[in-house]
């Protein structure tokens, strides 16, 4: 590929990074915090769309350099780029799933694990930014600490929601709070599939382990 479709390209996959973490910390501060639903819905839904538009605007410029350098395709950058934005797009429409939990009226601003669900927020959110700083430095060494990061949080995510469809654990909320778990777990996978199109061969891309 030309290196003003890559630079064009890996921009649009960056904004997209960028709106992702806009979505995800209103829809976690919907959850967490006393935040008007009212107030930030329509900055919420504004901000979904733009990551669509960017979405759909990667996949134009994939097919416009496809058609001019039909003879010189580099396939696997070509799917390799397709993927992140899927996986980018995604994790947009799991913000949307987290702020309509806090649209059924269930919040998680108080109680015994606040403290935990903001450390969560945190986490994850550093995650998003960690991945577009992966997209820009294209360090193979820091793409993957982000995925085994990743990796480690998903199973911590795992054993929670397990636990509470044992019902070994208790909380006020326990499908809100078992949906909650489930949402973050997603939002993160995508993260780390993201980041298997950066370093991994494509036939391997979202197979970590196999």
């Amino acid at each position: 590929m030309s290196k003003d479709s890559i630079d064009l390209i890996e921009s649009k996959l960056s904004q997209m990074l960028t709106e992702s973490t806009r979505m995800y910390d209103i829809a976690m501060n919907c959850l967490l915090s006393d935040t008007n639903l009212d107030a930030v819905r329509d900055d919420l839904y504004a901000t979904d769309k733009e990551i669509n538009k960017l979405h759909k605007a990667v996949r134009r410029e994939m097919i416009i350099h496809s058609a001019v350098h039909s003879r010189n395709l580099d396939v696997p950058l070509l799917l390799s780029f397709m993927t992140m934005s899927k996986d980018i797009e995604r994790i947009g429409d799991y913000c949307k799933n987290l702020f309509e939990i806090a649209e059924t009226g269930n919040t998680f601003a108080k109680g015994e694990h606040a403290d935990e669900f903001q450390a969560l927020k945190s986490d994850v959110g550093k995650m998003i930014v960690y991945l577009q700083s992966c997209l820009s430095l294209d360090d193979e060494s820091k793409t993957q600490d982000l995925i085994t990061l990743g990796q480690a949080t998903t199973k911590s995510l795992d054993k929670k929601i397990t636990a509470l469809l044992n019902k070994t654990v208790e909380t006020q909320y326990p499908v809100a709070t078992t949906l909650f778990y489930r949402y973050q777990k997603r939002i993160v996978s995508h993260i780390i599939n993201a980041s298997t199109a950066i370093i991994m061969p494509t036939d391997k891309i979202d197979y970590l382990d196999e």
